[in-house]
């Protein structure tokens, strides 16, 4: 499974127990309508349903459910999207929904539930209103990752929109450190594990606290295991050609050992069985630690609120993961698109949706020079472009695309090469943090303006080819998301134990056999079929 995705596949709930079980964490909802049909003459209604998004920052007055792309959308188009409930606990209230047949017209899935309701004949072909009513842009990102396109198809038939993603570029992960602690104690770059281990000893003794922020997922820690050739939650060809699942690799083994002595240590947290992502970042924020494995977006959250509350100074910089034996870490690139924009079988109006979608990609792409500053500053901005739920696709080549601009046009001064929105926001929010320190602008300076930026690494990475891609490129076999968290929380619950310290590292070969017991048997042997592996 993906490890960017922090809602795991769930199954869908079909039973009265499970849909009890699943009831009890539904998070918290805004709004609830029912009518399909708008009181405006001329005007369409369409319902969607959404998650937060907590580091955007509205206008007063403004939230998820009404903001300036709502309006848009009721200005340009004379359609009134409606949002029925936002959950922040999505993919669990999205299960409800589906297992009682009560779908907004419109709204986001994972592949597991595409393909549920595939089955289930609960959403449209898109094949005809998406070809006759997708403008050429959209239609180039579909051409730009043929792969991701066609994993929305059945039969040949379209019945998920993949949201895309925003690149390769974006997958590298890192160690993020605070540079102000990092100077403050003149230490040197991160070269090997044993750097990583004594910043966080040092940062411990001058500023106490602990060294290095996980959470509960064991995602973020799980990114440092490259250091140790483990690739966990990646399906991967061994030695002999078969594919097998990276957690439960000898590799994985040494990682958690190490791990193990770091928690006796204090530099893991040592309450980190009991926080949530929330919880982490919280401590970040909180300035009591200087050390964090983080994706490539660690400016957006918790950078903002970093940055906000302990000043510029503060800030935490990226740097690559280092090997036991002081290389570069070889990193892992998993399949990119995760979501995808389905409709509601029966729902009328899906050409108006495919409207919007263009809308979205126009602005993102061709606004510069057609829209006003003000226009695109407000619909781009402060993460108000992430806040639109459904109605929008990514160009799967915009982040690549841009930081090389955005760097060129840095360094020379010579902006004649940002042709985009999205090009001139990167550039405007990296020369804002430089001369400001305006804390809402340091996720694009960290992202792609500043002297150690993420995506300089991760371009670094991609150029010399130093990661290892998933074996699972496409579609997820159904076995594997038939089993939902199952076999993945065996996983943490008893890689915990064994970092925790209350079983030893002994005790992973028993974790590995559990898991295989579990299903992880049956899961290897279908993905090896799945992918013509005998």
């Amino acid at each position: 499974m993906n490890k960017r995705t922090k809602a795991l596949v769930l199954s869908v709930c079909m039973s009265t127990l499970l849909l009890a079980a699943c009831s009890n964490g539904s998070g918290a909802d805004k709004g609830s309508t029912t009518d399909t049909d708008s009181n405006e003459a001329g005007t369409t209604t369409i319902h969607t349903v959404t998650s937060e998004y907590t580091s955007a920052k509205y206008p007063k007055g403004d939230d998820i459910t009404n903001n300036v792309w709502i309006k848009r959308y009721k200005e340009k188009f004379n359609i009134n999207v409606k949002t029925d409930w936002v959950s922040d606990e999505y993919d669990t209230k999205l299960n409800l929904a589906i297992a009682s047949n009560d779908l907004p017209d419109v709204f986001r899935v994972n592949p597991s539930q595409l393909r549920q309701l595939v089955e289930a004949d609960m959403v449209m072909d898109l094949s005809e209103v998406f070809d006759q009513h997708a403008s050429d842009r959209l239609k180039g990102y579909m051409e730009a990752d043929a792969d991701s396109y066609e994993s929305g198809k059945k039969d040949g038939k379209l019945y998920g929109i993949p949201q895309m993603h925003w690149g390769l570029i974006e997958q590298p992960d890192f160690i993020w450190i605070r540079n102000d602690w990092k100077e403050e104690l003149g230490v040197q770059d991160p070269k090997s594990v044993e750097d990583i281990k004594n910043i966080a000893l040092k940062f411990m003794e001058k500023h106490g606290g602990y060294g290095i922020a996980v959470d509960q997922s064991l995602d973020y820690l799980n990114l440092l295991a490259i250091a140790w050739n483990a690739h966990p939650d990646m399906w991967m060809e061994d030695s002999t050609g078969k594919l097998v699942y990276g957690s439960v690799q000898p590799e994985m083994k040494n990682a958690l050992a190490e791990w193990s002595e770091w928690y006796k240590r204090g530099i893991i947290d040592p309450e980190f069985a009991i926080k949530d992502f929330n919880a982490m970042n919280a401590d970040i924020v909180a300035g009591k630690v200087g050390m964090q494995p983080y994706y490539q977006w660690w400016g957006y959250n918790p950078g903002v609120d970093t940055v906000s509350n302990l000043g510029k100074d503060a800030i935490f910089y990226p740097y690559i993961i280092p090997t036991v034996d002081g290389k570069e870490a070889k990193q892992s690139i998993f399949f990119a698109n995760n979501n995808y924009i389905v409709m509601k079988k029966g729902f009328k109006s899906p050409e108006e949706v495919i409207k919007i979608l263009n809308d979205y990609a126009y602005i993102v792409d061709e606004g510069n020079g057609k829209e006003s500053t003000e226009t695109l500053s407000a619909l781009l901005d402060n993460d108000i472009a992430h806040v639109v739920g459904a109605f929008r696709v990514l160009n799967p080549n915009s982040d690549y695309e841009q930081f090389e601009a955005v760097s060129a046009a840095l360094q020379s001064k010579d902006t004649s090469g940002l042709t985009t929105s999205g090009m001139w926001q990167k550039y405007n929010n990296s020369v804002e943090f430089m001369e400001n320190a305006t804390p809402g602008a340091v996720g694009d300076y960290l992202q792609q303006g500043a002297p150690k930026n993420a995506y300089g690494l991760a371009k670094k990475v991609l150029d010399s080819e130093n990661y290892t891609k998933t074996a699972l490129w496409g579609v997820t076999p159904e076995i594997l998301s038939s089993y939902g968290t199952t076999l993945d929380d065996i996983l943490t619950e008893g890689f915990t134990k064994i970092i925790m310290g209350s079983e030893s590292i002994d005790y992973f070969d028993v974790i590995v056999q559990n898991w295989r017991a579990a299903g992880g048997d049956d899961a290897t042997q279908a993905v090896n079929e799945a992918y013509g592996k005998k």
